[in-house]
Order: structure tokens, then sequence, then C-alpha cells
């Protein structure tokens, strides 16, 4: 296990990690939109600009996950129960897109959005663990 390195420290290693990934994601989904042609572009170049996209929201993880191994066991607790309800809103709301689909009540929903509910529920679970209850 990391050896806990204090608040700052683990803060400031994260949004330097952070910050530079976000803006590599930006500029790789704006150029991929750009520069890409989806009709004519062949099928490697496509891969490569999926590709491109997701490295850094992997680095977004591994960030998230190496701050919350750098803080003490609270702070740790906090992020992962974030992490957890994000994950569980998620689950259920892929689950519940897919009964409407098989039920034909929907038509098909981009995975896409899936990853982009995660870690906008992930967002509202931090915020609300920190404006919520204390120890």
């Amino acid at each position: 296990m990391a050896q806990s390195r204090g608040f700052r420290t683990a803060n400031r290693r994260y949004k330097f990690l952070f910050w530079p990934l976000m803006a590599v994601y930006v500029a790789v989904i704006l150029g991929a939109k750009f520069l890409i042609d989806e009709d004519t572009a062949p099928a490697w170049l496509n891969v490569v600009g999926a590709i491109a996209a997701t490295v850094p929201l992997v680095g977004v993880l591994y960030a998230i996950w190496r701050q919350s191994e750098e803080t003490d066991e609270y702070t740790r607790m906090k992020q992962l129960k974030s992490m957890r309800d994000g994950g569980l809103i998620t689950a259920g709301v892929t689950f519940l897109v897919g009964f409407l689909q098989i039920f034909d009540v929907i038509g098909a929903v981009d995975i896409f959005w899936f990853g982009t509910l995660f870690f906008f529920a992930y967002g509202m679970s931090c915020l609300f663990n920190r404006i919520g209850r204390t120890v």
C-alpha cells in the first residue's frame, strides 16, 4: 500500500495529472471530430481515434485511484463510496435501459453515454458526500 502523503500533496498530484489529461481528451475529441471523416476514413483511423480518446479517461481513473491511495483511510473511504455510488447508479440505469429496449419502449442507446453517466454520477456523489453528514 502506498504511504500516506498528505492531502495537499495528493490533491496537487491529482490536479497535475487530471487537468492535462482532460486537455488531451478534449483536443483528441475535437481533432477526431473535425479531422476524421466518418464516411470515408479507413477503419484503422477510426480505431486509432477511439483508442486515443480512451487513454486519457483511463488516466483519469488512475489519477482517482492514486489520490485515494495517497490519502488517509477516511478520505479513501469517501472516495471509494463515491465510486461505488457512481457504479451502482450506472449499473441500475444500464439495466433499466436494457429492459426498456427489450420491451421495445425505446430505441438503441449509444453505449458511450454509460461511461459519461458513471463520471457524472461519481461527481455528484462526491459532491453530496462533501456537503452531507460527517462522522
